[in-house]
């Protein structure tokens, strides 16, 4: 099964999202490979090229070249439900970008003020550091957790060196003190699931620790790299929500499978 495609400019779809609808991507890293802290299992871009919290400037857009797609793009007459933050990797990791937020929310408010500003980050670049000001202005702030020990989250989110994921909880927890934010978790069957058992339990105790405003849960209906995972199937995800929800007392939405495999 071929994984998809990188994104291949700045601006990219609009991508009809089942969170965000039609949502209108900024992907700030290479368009020629895979630059994230995360090289998790169930990617649909496939295996990460390069892993790091750090990548090379020279190989990223500039904050000009930034500035300059989402104006173009947001003076379109192109009908969008967000502006999003996502892309070949995580987003977070350009060195500019808390500067890149603010031009993305000066042209957001003048061009498309009602288009909510969306960031999908894998969470690990908080554990360097928590800004709380930029991530101020960004409305739908949504962070990944699929797991909450350390055996699992290097199987299935395979990070850069040894980052370990209770500095991840803790971050985000003082994050959550500070700042609404949503949990997105990608639950996945096959050789390693995380949607049962004690993988689960302890997710749910991380949960609760961190304390967000809302969860999103779903699972992965598109090609991915490692044929060992299996998607959960939409019927076990509506279970879950109803689950989470009576136990960690937040409200939690399932996603379901945009289409079967």
């Amino acid at each position: 099964m071929t994984v998809l495609s990188l994104q291949n400019g700045i601006i990219y779809g609009p991508v009809n999202s089942k969170r965000l609808g039609r949502s209108l991507g900024i992907n700030l890293l290479p368009t020629t490979k895979k630059v994230c802290s995360f090289d998790c299992i169930y990617c649909h871009y496939g295996k990460t090229t390069a892993k790091t919290l750090f990548p090379e400037p020279n190989e990223l857009p500039t904050i000009e070249q930034i500035k300059i797609a989402i104006e173009q793009a947001l003076k379109s007459p192109i009908k969008i439900d967000a502006l999003t933050f996502s892309g070949n990797g995580e987003p977070m990791i350009h060195p500019d970008f808390s500067e890149i937020v603010k031009i993305a929310t000066e042209l957001k408010n003048r061009y498309r003020p009602q288009i909510p500003l969306t960031l999908l980050s894998n969470s690990s670049y908080l554990v360097k550091a928590i800004d709380i000001d930029t991530l101020s202005l960004i409305n739908n702030r949504i962070f990944k957790l699929d797991c909450a020990d350390q055996d699992s989250f290097r199987i299935i989110n395979n990070p850069v060196d040894d980052f370990s994921i209770t500095a991840i909880i803790d971050s985000l927890a003082k994050l959550a003190m500070a700042l609404p934010i949503i949990i997105q978790t990608v639950f996945i069957d096959g050789t390693i699931k995380n949607y049962q058992g004690e993988i689960f339990d302890k997710w749910l105790e991380a949960i609760i620790k961190i304390r967000p405003q809302k969860i999103q849960i779903y699972s992965t209906d598109r090609p991915v790299a490692n044929q060992q995972v299996r998607m959960v199937e939409d019927e076990q995800l509506f279970e879950l929500a109803k689950i989470i929800s009576k136990i960690t007392e937040i409200p939690t939405t399932a996603y379901p499978a945009q289409k079967k495999r």
